[in-house]
């Protein structure tokens, strides 16, 4: 619907800069007719933004679920390829800084032969399929190696496909455990 008051605030906009500007120019002052210009048009938009936009749909974009994408590797961590003794491949991450609050992730050490214990490497493959049970099983995971994944885990609950917080209550869940 049209709102009255924004079509007033306009028809007083395009007076008062066309009027200014005219009154200033007429007076032989050029620079000045366009500083008036630029600096009441400037203002007008902004304060028109400030006072009609809360109405309007176009300015109040729709928020959306945070974060807009989660990361391949929790945070900190670097994906890495991981070549097993019997010629597969798995899809890992590596900590190559030692952010693993409790050690349990070793630090990737990058020269030489990569090293053969799963102690390095932090797995991606889940067994569940849907989308739920593979962040529960990632969250559980990255808990354990005493990591933070921004939209799985914040290292102290776990997070839901819709980006709320699963606390896991006073005693954990099977899907999200309780820090210690």
């Amino acid at each position: 619907m049209f709102n009255i008051y924004l079509g007033l605030y306009i028809i007083a906009a395009i007076f008062t800069i066309a009027g200014g500007s005219y009154k200033i120019y007429d007076m032989n002052n050029q620079y000045g007719a366009l500083l008036f210009f630029a600096g009441s048009l400037t203002a007008f938009i902004i304060y028109g933004l400030r006072w009609f936009a809360a109405s309007n749909a176009i300015f109040s974009p729709t928020p959306g679920p945070w974060p807009p994408t989660i990361n391949s590797c929790p945070d900190y961590l670097t994906a890495y390829t991981r070549k097993m003794p019997d010629g597969t491949t798995q899809s890992t991450c590596i900590d190559l800084l030692g952010v693993s609050k409790n050690g349990a992730l070793k630090m990737f050490v990058e020269k030489g032969e990569p090293p053969a214990s799963d102690e390095y490497y932090f797995s991606l493959e889940t067994k569940s399929t849907d989308a739920a049970g593979r962040n529960a099983e990632l969250c559980q995971r990255t808990m354990t190696f005493g990591l933070t994944w921004e939209g799985i885990t914040n290292g102290e609950s776990c997070m839901l496909p819709d980006g709320s917080v699963n606390t896991g209550g006073s005693g954990g869940s099977a899907a999200c455990p309780t820090a210690h």
